[in-house]
């Protein structure tokens, strides 16, 4: 017989046997009782919560032949058979590889033939939230009035995602997650049943890498059970060493020299945790938790015990730790940390980045961002051109007119009066006073100092007639 993984072979086959869902599984059996049950169900929660484990014991269960107390009796034809591949009573689909318009259109042809064996042919789709606008809009009218014969179920880890419309039609269950303490429950039980020795500390530690996910949980402990000598117990020790992280001893340790501003000792902590074959990574991660940690203990006091599941010696260790910082430090260095653990899935540096992060954890002073200050306003004669440039930016060079760009317009003007007088003509008077005052008239005009730099100027080309032509060149002062 093939091996099942933990996590199917220890699926709840009834609602009793479902962990951390109670009020859940307490009103779909008293449902079940009353005769009352719904034509459409939607199960939302995080992965590995019991959302589709609940979806299948509920269809077996409105279906049941001996039902008494609202769960299966698992013993009954209908219990043994309905879910064998030859009995179309019970129907999973998977939304995110079934998505289409067609593949509902398909399931709206299917509803109207009656069960095979049970009472209700019941539909199952998981992962609801991928189907496509069009799916979704061809699912409408049939999950309103479906047959009296048809139940459906539907699973997601998004809710959000769901019409407005579909979500309406639907008796809605949110699938709490699951406490570290009732997964350790069942790891325990687990072990018990399948005769393996792990310490408690062990135990605990799996559960929390579960990170309230059942099935998580139960993979990581498939895993560990194999690293396991003969008849010795599994040790804490033993589970960190597999998952290449460190004790929250050693990451305490490497706080404390952070906070001390102890640069050698840092680094000198976080080599030997490379060479002990520790993921540099998962260390990042946990020395963010465990900075958490400290601030949550230092902002709550005894709150923390019940908020972080500790005990009162584990809360004293980590008020230790922060006693003489002040709390906008710890902030200061977690929102640090989370910005360059995002570097880390994109560089093959890692070792790099954690070294350069951990010395900048020392220095307080540079996790002070620095905030670029608003460019003073300019003169209203200068807004134009670079009203729309970007905040902050210094003014572009080509704002202010060169030296060169003066003596250019100069001599053009000269050459343009020389070629009038030239011809018998009288130079073009200029049109306006504030032309007169920059088109130079004279020799000694033409002697004049440049105007400023910082004073744009503006020309003009006007032709008159085929031969004759002028131009005018004004400040904007």
């Amino acid at each position: 017989m093939a091996y099942l993984a933990l996590y199917r072979r220890y699926r709840p086959q009834d609602f009793d046997s479902v962990v951390g869902q109670e009020y859940v599984t307490r009103i779909l059996k008293n449902q079940i009782l009353s005769g009352r049950v719904g034509h459409a169900y939607l199960f939302s929660g995080i992965r590995g919560t019991g959302k589709t484990s609940i979806a299948k014991i509920f269809a077996r269960a409105i279906n049941c032949e001996h039902n008494e107390d609202g769960n299966p009796c698992n013993a009954c034809d209908t219990c043994l058979n309905i879910e064998k591949p030859g009995v179309m009573d019970i129907i999973e689909i998977d939304g995110a590889s079934n998505r289409g318009v067609d593949e509902i259109r398909e399931i709206r042809e299917k509803v109207k033939y009656p069960p095979t064996m049970g009472k209700y042919k019941v539909y199952i789709i998981d992962e609801v939230h991928m189907l496509t606008k069009e799916a979704f809009n061809a699912l409408l009218k049939t999950l309103e009035e479906p047959p009296e014969h048809i139940v459906f179920i539907l699973a997601t880890t998004e809710p959000n995602k769901l019409p407005m419309t579909i979500l309406s039609r639907c008796q809605r269950f949110d699938i709490k997650p699951i406490s570290q303490e009732r997964i350790a429950g069942q790891i325990a039980h687990i072990l018990e049943d399948i005769g393996v020795s792990m310490d408690r500390e062990a135990i605990d530690f799996i559960a929390y890498r579960g990170d309230s996910s059942m099935r998580d949980a139960l993979s990581l402990l498939d895993q560990v059970i194999d690293i396991r000598e003969a008849d010795k117990t599994i040790t804490y020790e033993d589970v960190l060493a597999f998952m290449g992280m460190v004790d929250e001893d050693q990451i305490a340790g490497l706080v404390q020299d952070v906070v001390a501003g102890d640069k050698g000792g840092v680094l000198l902590k976080f080599k030997a945790m490379r060479e002990a074959g520790r993921d540099s990574g998962l260390v990042f991660g946990q020395l963010i938790d465990y900075l958490r940690k400290v601030l949550i203990v230092k902002t709550t006091g005894a709150a923390s015990q019940e908020i972080l599941g500790i005990t009162e010696s584990a809360s004293q260790a980590l008020a230790a730790v922060g006693q003489d910082v002040p709390d906008k430090r710890f902030y200061s260095m977690i929102d640090f940390l989370i910005e360059e653990k995002n570097k880390l899935r994109y560089s093959g540096l890692a070792s790099v980045i954690v070294e350069m992060a951990l010395l900048k954890l020392c220095d307080p002073d540079s996790l002070v961002k620095t905030v670029v200050q608003e460019q003073p306003e300019r003169p209203a004669g200068q807004q134009g051109r670079q009203a729309g440039a970007v905040q902050g930016m210094p003014p572009r060079p080509a704002q202010a007119a060169p030296q060169h760009a003066d003596n250019a317009v100069k001599s053009r003007a000269q050459e343009m009066q020389a070629a009038a007088r030239a011809a018998g003509r009288e130079p073009t008077a200029v049109s306006s006073a504030k032309e007169t005052a920059a088109l130079p008239a004279s020799s000694a005009d033409m002697a004049a100092p440049p105007m400023a730099a910082s004073t744009p100027i503006t020309c003009t080309r006007v032709w008159s007639g085929a031969a004759r032509s002028r131009s005018r060149c004004w400040s904007d002062r």
